[in-house]
């Protein structure tokens, strides 16, 4: 089974505008990958780094959705250690990529087998440099499960 990481403009992504065609298709992607992972049909894994980056939201309301979403939806969360903090400051030298972003893609690594972000700059500068897990734009992900299951 797949194991997907979702950084927190994943999570956040279903509370957002939705009159923003971009934020509209991505929003219906995520929905669609958590439906699957509430099927059992692949594994979404959280992080300590994320429990953090939420707690950041200002607003208190979306904060409270953000975090329950979370939890309702993953499997395990990765706990940081030397290892995932070695990795992403090794990340941020090899990349433009900032330190929360560093620290999702370090910890994915650990257990995940694809990254999910809805941040361009991320998944661009993501791509450009050596990584241990795949990383992708939901919406381009769903297409690519769908094409899959079609094929087989």
């Amino acid at each position: 089974m797949i194991t997907v990481y979702l950084d927190n403009c994943c999570y956040n992504r279903p509370f957002d505008d939705r009159s923003n065609i971009k934020n509209y298709l991505e929003r219906e992607a995520i929905l669609l990958i958590m439906q699957m992972a509430y099927d059992g049909n692949l594994c979404i894994n959280g992080s300590e780094v994320l429990l953090k980056e939420m707690s950041k939201i200002s607003d208190c309301e979306k904060r409270k959705n953000v975090e329950g979403l979370y939890q309702s939806i993953i499997s395990e969360t990765i706990v940081v250690n030397k290892e995932i903090i070695d990795r992403a400051k090794m990340i941020m030298e090899q990349s433009s990529i900032k330190a929360f972003d560093s620290m999702h893609l370090a910890s994915a690594e650990q257990s995940a087998d694809v990254l999910l972000t809805t941040d361009t700059k991320f998944l661009k500068a993501a791509n450009r440099i050596k990584t241990k897990v795949r990383v992708k734009d939901p919406v381009t992900f769903i297409l690519e499960v769908v094409e899959n299951e079609y094929n087989n």
